[in-house]
């Protein structure tokens, strides 16, 4: 009664964190991402408060899902971008995931502290589905070139 052992392949999608206020630019975003056919999966996050939270509670425990790519906006309720990104950074796990932030500041200031935080891309905040299209393309590009790394 020998059996036979099957090898069977479970293909998880890419998570990716999207710490993000306004619904209606994570609709689009999710749009985007469909019509691109990515895979990934969303997580998404209403406020810095959230953020925090889970940011957090992945400090405390290796059980909680590990994000592929964390796409964030800078000017959030409660916290901003720029103190998010800070608990990223501390969180050891999470320390090699990609971080894109996106805003509709043009500040020059902020976008030098988030790079020099680790910021592996900054983008002017899409206004329409072609340019939530463009942020499907950086996702893209960013999942890759992680997935390149390991």
């Amino acid at each position: 009664m020998g059996g036979r052992l099957e090898h069977i392949d479970f293909v998880v999608a890419p998570l990716v964190l999207v710490i993000e206020d306004n619904a209606s630019d994570v609709f689009l975003l999710e749009r985007a991402l469909n019509k691109q056919d990515l895979g990934v999966e969303l997580l998404h996050l209403a406020d810095g408060d959230q953020a925090l939270a889970f940011l957090r509670r992945a400090a405390a425990s290796s059980d909680m899902p590990i994000p592929s790519l964390i796409l964030m906006d800078l000017n959030l309720p409660k916290h901003n971008g720029e103190e998010i990104l800070r608990e990223i950074r501390g969180v050891r796990h999470l320390s090699g995931i990609p971080v894109c932030a996106w805003s509709s500041s043009q500040s020059q200031q902020d976008q030098t502290v988030l790079m020099e935080l680790g910021v592996a891309r900054f983008v002017t905040k899409p206004l329409g589905l072609d340019q939530f299209m463009e942020i499907g393309k950086i996702i893209k590009e960013l999942l890759a070139d992680r997935a390149d790394r390991y």
